[in-house]
């Protein structure tokens, strides 16, 4: 049950609905940054060492998600796929070291690890679509092709 002060005029209260889901958007995220960047394991030290790990999480966050909304975003323009929130940033993470490394020391290869990233993201991070469920594009009206995630087996 969802209450809102929105007439049904306005929003359906189908589409009550899905705009709720696409809240679980901001859910994602944090469900990353946690599960994938570990940004909640913190060892007991100094104030001055913890400020210091945590800027450099923040940092670790801010590059990552750089990359993983301009991969999701070049999916869905270049290739009208949908990538998955979650399968991308375990890709990014995959490759970040790299990614940072390449910045400071070699900045001529980064482009070419960018490259290897989507070309990942599109073999391995698009979005599974389930039956009767809508995705955030669907939910906002993006248009994308869907790939079938059905696995034929051989007799």
């Amino acid at each position: 049950m969802y209450i809102t002060n929105i007439e049904q005029e306005v929003l359906s209260a189908k589409q009550v609905y899905e705009f709720y889901e696409l809240r679980w958007q901001i859910e994602i995220i944090f469900k990353t940054w946690k599960s994938i960047f570990h940004i909640h394991a913190v060892k007991q030290v100094k104030i001055e060492r913890f400020q210091c790990q945590l800027y450099g999480k923040l940092i670790l966050l801010l590059l990552s998600s750089a990359v993983m909304f301009k991969m999701r975003s070049l999916a869905i323009k270049n290739k009208e796929l949908e990538a998955s929130e979650m399968k991308v940033s375990e890709i990014v993470h995959e490759y970040i070291d790299r990614l940072y490394f390449d910045l400071i020391k070699f900045p001529s290869k980064t482009f070419n690890n960018l490259k290897s990233v989507f070309k990942n993201v599109v073999k391995n991070g698009l979005k599974s679509h389930k039956k009767d469920k809508k995705t955030v594009f669907d939910i906002l009206g993006v248009c994308y092709k869907q790939i079938s995630t059905k696995v034929k087996f051989a007799a």
